[in-house]
């Protein structure tokens, strides 16, 4: 059975967004997807976990979820703290080693502002932040998004970001 992508997220949707993460798109498998909860391996060196769960989990949380009800309770703890994540492109799309994906985000990045609109998503660029699994679109986001802050997954799964210092000063 397909995902219903704005089904899933609407679960963890806050009412009042203070951050919005920005990912590429769901896996391309069709069958993970960041708002369905999983067990994960906590065992791994967070270092090389290239989850974007873990990635989020970790940057926020110091932790990753080795039960599926430990997910939940993280989903939870993020809409608390008015953490939404949305992707650039809604479906499964392949983009590494993928021209016509890559493409398809960058069409995608222009069509940003008028999805989370639809969405009724509210929040200031400066309290948006790109989560780049890889960097080939990095300027174009910067010339739609130019206050927005973009973090490769390392970065960010390592805290090697200033994404706290600023908001902790506003």
């Amino acid at each position: 059975m397909p995902i219903n992508y704005s089904k899933e997220s609407k679960k963890y949707k806050p009412k009042k967004f203070l951050t919005l993460l920005v990912g590429e798109a769901p896996p391309p498998n069709g069958r993970d997807f960041f708002y369905i909860p999983k067990a994960m391996n906590n065992n791994r060196m967070i270092k090389g976990y290239r989850s974007l769960p873990a990635t989020i989990f970790f940057h926020y949380f110091k932790q990753i979820p080795s039960t599926v009800d430990e997910y939940k309770k993280l989903l939870d703890k993020l809409k608390k703290k008015g953490i939404f994540l949305i992707d650039i492109v809604d479906k499964p799309t392949q983009i590494r080693n993928n021209a016509k994906g890559l493409a398809k985000v960058k069409r995608e990045i222009k069509k940003l502002r008028s999805k989370m609109k639809l969405k009724k998503i509210i929040i200031g660029d400066e309290k948006i932040i790109f989560l780049l699994a890889r960097t080939n679109y990095s300027d174009d986001i910067g010339e739609l998004f130019p206050i927005s802050k973009k973090y490769r997954w390392i970065d960010f799964r390592l805290r090697r970001c200033d994404c706290h210092e600023r908001r902790n000063r506003n």
